[in-house]
């Protein structure tokens, strides 16, 4: 697979099939995930796979819980957006669109073949998000979709971590989720601002000499 398609096509794949990843094919991932930038090559890094039907199910029921309280809170304003804004409005058939996607896996993340777990050190993020994005372009290249996300961590961190045996928060940060399945979508580049729209030059507010009006690739 060409680098930049790798780059412009590997964003958030929620809707999977139940289909299993092979061992070889896992194998592969982690490889490529272990190659990544590390702070003084100090790789303080642990991953879990879960593919147990019984633990996933469980995580699903925290998940679930977990999205619709942000929902309530944090994304609430995008919820009112969705509910009362003009259904032709972009800005509403995206927020619509990205709702949609997060409530099925939401619903369905027990049917997702297989939940990556990480772990790094404290203040190591860094270090393990490198090698996390590593892992979801090798998993492009594989044919596989993935999505990132640290929703489990953020209110039932240590009912993850009974349910996946793992060290309370301590010497091993738990950060960060990534689902991995074959996708039910097609692959394409995700719409962005624009870079230019994001970027600044020398000074806070100063703005770039170049635009970028549409995607470079392909």
């Amino acid at each position: 697979m060409d680098l930049y398609q790798a780059l412009y096509t590997t964003r958030a794949m929620r809707r999977v099939k139940p289909d299993p990843v092979p061992d070889d094919v896992i194998a592969r991932l982690m490889d490529a995930a272990v190659r990544a930038p590390s702070g003084g090559n100090t790789q303080k890094w642990r991953f879990l796979f879960v593919t147990d039907a019984a633990k996933k199910s469980q995580l699903q029921k925290l998940y679930s819980a977990g999205l619709a309280e942000l929902n309530a809170t944090q994304y609430k304003s995008v919820m009112d957006l969705i509910r009362d804004g003009d259904v032709l409005d972009p800005l509403v058939i995206q927020a619509k669109k990205t709702n949609a996607s997060a409530m099925w896996l939401a619903e369905n993340l027990h049917k997702v073949p297989v939940l990556l777990f990480a772990w790094g050190k404290p203040n190591g993020e860094s270090s393990l998000f490198p090698s996390l994005w590593s892992l979801q372009l090798a998993a492009n290249a594989e044919g596989l979709g993935t999505s990132l996300t640290t929703l489990l961590f953020k209110k039932h961190t240590q009912e993850v971590l009974d349910i996946l045996g793992a060290p309370p928060v301590g010497e091993w940060v738990p950060m960060a989720m990534i689902t991995i399945g074959y996708p039910t979508g097609k692959w394409g580049v995700a719409k962005r601002q624009p870079p230019h729209e994001v970027a600044f030059s020398n000074t806070w507010g100063n703005p770039v000499s170049w635009s970028v009006e549409q995607p470079m690739w392909p």
